[in-house]
C-alpha cells in the first residue's frame, strides 16, 4: 500500500479535549442567567448543539422568550477565552502535526463550530499545518454521514484511497468509511471496544512512531 498522500484528523477527541470547556462555559452562563441547572444536564452540551441545549433547558423549566442567541453568544465567547488560554491539545499531537506535513496534505474534519477549531489551532501554534478545515457550518449533513470527509477530499484534490482519517468514536469512524477513507481509531477518551470495527486502534497519539506506522508511513 502506498503512503497516504492526506491525512484527515477529527478534532474534539482526536486533537484536542475540549468538551469539558464546553461544559463549563454553560456553566458560568447559567450562573450568569441565575439559573440553577444541575451538573448532569450541563454535561448534555457535550451532545447537543448551544441554541438547542439552551432552549431544551429553557423550555425544561418554563421560561420562554429565554433571550437564547444572545446567551448563546455569551457562552461561546466564555468558550472560546477559555479555549485561547489553554487549547488542551493531547500529547504529542504537536509533533506528530509538524512530522507528517512535510509529507502530506492535512485537514481538519469535525462536527465542531470552525471558529472554535481554528482558535484551537491558532492558539496550539499549528494551524498553519492544515490545508483544508470542514467545520459543521460547511456541511448539510455531519457524521456519521459521509459528507464531511467528501467535502474534505474535494477541498484537498485528493482521493479517497489517496487518505487515511484519524478517529475516536463510532460515528467518525463510520463517516470516513462511508467516503471510502481507511481509518486509524485513537482511545483518548474510550477504551478499545465495538465501537473501532476492524480498524487499527491506538490509545493515543503519544508515540509518533507508532502513529506513522499505524497510518502507513514508512521510513
Amino acid at each position: 500500500m502506498p503512503e497516504p498522500r492526506a491525512v484527515l484528523f477529527d478534532f474534539d477527541g482526536v486533537i484536542a479535549d475540549t468538551e469539558n470547556v464546553h461544559v463549563a462555559a454553560w456553566e458560568r452562563t447559567f450562573a450568569l442567567m441565575g439559573l440553577d441547572v444541575p451538573p448532569e444536564q450541563c454535561s448534555k452540551a457535550a451532545e447537543l448543539d448551544d441554541r438547542p441545549f439552551l432552549a431544551e433547558i429553557l423550555e425544561g423549566k418554563g421560561i420562554e422568550g429565554g433571550a437564547i442567541d444572545g446567551w448563546v453568544g455569551r457562552k461561546q465567547q466564555l468558550a472560546a477565552a477559555m479555549l485561547r488560554d489553554e487549547p488542551r491539545l493531547y500529547p504529542g499531537v504537536v509533533g506528530l502535526i509538524r512530522r507528517l506535513q512535510d509529507r502530506a496534505s492535512l485537514a481538519v474534519v469535525s462536527t465542531a463550530r470552525r471558529g472554535d477549531v481554528a482558535l484551537v489551532l491558532s492558539a496550539g501554534g499549528i494551524a498553519d499545518a492544515f490545508g483544508a478545515m470542514v467545520g459543521k457550518e460547511d456541511v448539510s449533513n455531519t457524521k456519521p454521514d459521509p459528507e464531511p470527509y467528501r467535502t474534505a477530499l474535494e477541498r484537498l484534490g485528493l482521493a479517497a484511497e489517496e487518505a487515511v482519517a484519524i478517529e475516536d468514536s463510532a460515528a467518525g469512524l463510520a463517516s470516513a468509511r462511508g467516503a471510502g477513507i481507511r481509518c486509524l481509531a485513537v482511545g483518548h477518551r474510550h477504551g478499545m471496544g465495538v465501537w473501532v470495527g476492524e480498524s487499527p486502534f491506538l490509545e493515543d497519539l503519544a508515540d509518533e512512531e507508532a502513529v506513522l506506522e499505524a497510518l502507513g508511513f514508512v521510513d
